[in-house]
């Protein structure tokens, strides 16, 4: 039977800086999505907070809508009820 001599494998420089960049890469990523995690999470709450303090209020998409009735407000005048 024939031998072989064995195989031998060799790190280079390159393979090091290589694999130290990707780990690099891999860790910013983490870190950014733990970031955008993060503020998705404040800007739930933040919206959640404002939802409950604004129970039962309804804001009119019509922005002349809106003037009118606080004018309205603002002087005194109510509807009638029907």
């Amino acid at each position: 039977m024939l031998r072989r001599p064995a195989t031998t494998l060799h790190i280079t420089s390159e393979d090091v800086a290589a694999y130290e960049d990707r780990r690099a890469r891999e860790a910013l990523v983490a870190a950014q999505q733990a970031r955008i995690a993060a503020a998705a999470e404040a800007q739930a709450r933040a919206a959640a907070s404002d939802a409950a303090g604004m129970d039962g209020v309804q804001a009119s998409p019509d922005p002349e809508v809106r003037v009118r009735r606080a004018r309205e407000e603002r002087i005194g005048v109510t509807r009638r009820g029907r």
